[in-house]
């Protein structure tokens, strides 16, 4: 019986743990693949006992290494683009999910692995990890909508426009990567990363994604009221007893 391309389970309460199950093919994305990890997003998203979701690949060599070639070659242009347009929803799905994504890059993330590792919140790799996204070698463009946020509109043209590797530790240094460790830690550290989300109240955590990534290219004051407002609503604190029970019984003690 053939192993499933997408590895869906749960380590801790709260917490999704998501893997590219393809290592014989550095973890390349199918279209079957992306429909999986389309419908794990989708059951994550209504489950109110998901907190946090890590998304990691298989194996040592890849945390994906693009689309699958193979599978390519045998489309002819439509197909491509139907293709195209089939798998590519799931980077904005990973994007505006509304639970915190994590990606534990264990290898290489080229193409769409790349795409991939952007739209997580939070990005954390290993040594070994190498980052490209080469879509303009093939006269595509990729990334254009993820990667200035990140690292800043001028250094994102000159790695999108180079399509050139960036390494784990340069992606550290201009804060592509959250953190680089060990490859032996690297899930662990995904993983306790989650886990100390997943044990945050989720309505919090979802709301700081969600302000966050709709603020951007706002003015100050527009971010301020948007937050003042889900305060007041969707936000609306308890009486300060309630709020900070824990806090006081623990100085009463």
């Amino acid at each position: 019986m053939n192993e499933p391309s997408l590895i869906n389970h749960r380590p801790f309460d709260g917490v999704v743990q998501l893997t590219i199950n393809r290592p014989f093919a550095m973890n390349a994305v199918t279209v079957e693949l992306a429909d999986a990890l389309a419908d794990a997003l989708r059951d994550a998203a209504s489950d109110a006992t998901v907190r946090a979701i890590v998304l990691t690949g298989a194996g040592e060599r890849a945390f994906s290494s693009g689309y699958d070639i193979k599978e390519m070659s045998g489309m002819d242009a439509d197909a491509m683009l139907l293709a195209t347009i089939h798998r590519c929803p799931v980077i904005r799905a990973i994007a505006r999910h509304p639970k915190p994504v994590i990606a534990a890059m264990n290898g290489l993330a080229h193409g769409v692995g790349a795409l991939y590792a952007m739209a997580a919140d939070i990005r954390i790799a290993c040594h070994e990890v190498s980052f490209r996204v080469a879509a303009a070698l093939h006269g595509a463009a990729e990334g254009a909508w993820q990667l200035p946020h990140i690292v800043g509109a001028a250094r994102a043209k000159e790695i999108l426009l180079t399509g050139r590797v960036v390494g784990a530790e340069e992606a550290l240094a201009i804060g592509l990567y959250h953190e680089v460790v060990p490859r032996e830690a690297l899930l662990q550290t995904a993983l306790e990363k989650a886990r100390q989300i997943a044990a945050m109240p989720p309505i919090g955590t979802q709301w700081v994604k969600r302000l966050i990534d709709e603020g951007i290219g706002h003015s100050l004051d527009d971010q301020f009221h948007a937050e003042q407002l889900a305060l007041a609503t969707v936000m609306r604190p308890l009486g300060g007893r309630e709020t900070f029970d824990t806090f006081l019984s623990k100085r009463r003690d």
